[in-house]
């Protein structure tokens, strides 16, 4: 039976390292006959794609089942790789273009940009091409890294457009738990604001339930899920990994780095502080609390004129210091908030208000109610 060696030094487990009493022990293997390829469980063999301008900001999706790998002596092997790839039917790859490389077993790409990229393979504006796909998947530091998937064959028809792409959806997580029922289409997002693989949001888990949870690819469980690792502070993606967890109630901002498989949680308990607001002169928080109807933060208080005659203005802050606070864009972009922004004014002058904080968004949003 073929078996190739791997070259990754640490996959040298305690049970081969060197010992005075043993002999040495030969490096973990790789069963070649017992590893198995990605396979494409999405879009079926034979889809058709009609792409249109009007549809450019749609998403075409993509998804396969993990590449197994069987390796000696219990060593434990990364995550493998995976190279999605596309090519012209009957090129042989020759001249593929890779639409992902990643741990992950899922891809989505707008229609603009695959559009874009079949017009780089040659495929003329507004005609129909069969378009090969397939999923290359390996180990890195291995010296046998590419296992190749069976190759499915779609065929697209392009559109002809000189317009400037869409703007991209911002890629997104869901963040189920105990907290809600364990439901990924209701759990609320952590966002990827700049598309590098690191996802943060907020959740807020209610006092007397496990605090546990986890951060799915799609709104279900049919797709890539990441629970809890080997160590704390690092991620699973194997579907029977244990769930993660926060040590009590309250309000936290959660990361979550689909690259580097980490992951980590800050309580923070936010306020508004500024003129008008207690005594006035910006040194102390009202605490907002959380609104589970509307999933927001609110704070309903009264608000006096200014002790300096000046202009009421607020901002939000956490943890009762300025090293995390909101407010306004610069420049102003409606009710989005900044870290660090500007004092944000209270219009209208003294009067009973509600305060609402909504971090549920890519970007912070703020609500002020005159009551």
């Amino acid at each position: 039976m073929k078996k190739i060696t791997l070259i990754l030094l640490f996959l040298i487990g305690s049970g081969i390292l060197l010992s005075s009493c043993k002999k040495d022990k030969k490096d973990p293997v790789l069963n070649i006959s017992k590893s198995a390829p990605a396979s494409i469980t999405g879009p079926e063999d034979g889809s058709v794609f009609v792409l249109t301008e009007e549809d450019s900001a749609s998403l075409i999706s993509y998804t396969w089942n993990a590449a197994s790998y069987s390796i000696s002596d219990g060593a434990e092997l990364p995550l493998p790789t995976y190279s999605l790839q596309i090519d012209i039917a009957d090129s042989n790859f020759a001249h593929a273009k890779e639409l992902q490389s990643s741990n992950e077993t899922s891809f989505s790409i707008i229609v603009y940009d695959m559009n874009t990229k079949l017009l780089q393979l040659g495929v003329e504006p507004d005609s129909t091409a069969n378009i090969a796909i397939r999923v290359v998947s390996g180990i890195s530091g291995a010296d046998y890294i590419n296992d190749t998937s069976k190759t499915i064959i779609t065929t697209f028809t392009t559109y002809a457009t000189a317009a400037p792409p869409p703007p991209a959806e911002t890629p997104r997580l869901w963040i189920p738990g105990d907290y809600q029922g364990w439901s990924p289409g209701e759990a609320p997002n952590a966002w990827s604001v700049d598309n590098d693989g690191v996802y943060t949001g907020f959740v807020y888990f209610p006092d007397g339930g496990t605090y546990e949870f986890k951060f799915t690819s799609a709104p279900d469980w049919n797709h890539t899920n990441f629970g809890a690792g080997t160590s704390l502070g690092l991620l699973d993606t194997d579907p029977g990994a244990g769930n993660l967890s926060v040590p009590d109630f309250g309000f936290y901002k959660l990361i979550c780095d689909t690259l580097n498989l980490s992951w980590e949680f800050e309580a923070q308990s936010w306020g508004i502080i500024g003129s008008g607001i207690l005594n006035g002169d910006w040194s102390e928080d009202v605490n907002l609390e959380w609104d589970d109807l509307n999933g927001v933060l609110s704070a309903t208080i009264d608000v006096t004129e200014s002790q300096d005659g000046g202009d009421l203005r607020f901002k939000f802050r956490a943890n009762d210091g300025w090293d995390i606070n909101l407010g306004l864009m610069d420049p102003q972009d409606g009710k989005k908030l900044s870290y660090g922004g500007s004092d944000i004014p209270i219009p209208e002058g003294a009067g009973n208000y509600t305060f609402v904080l909504d971090m549920s968004q890519e970007v912070p949003r703020y609500d002020l109610i005159k009551n």
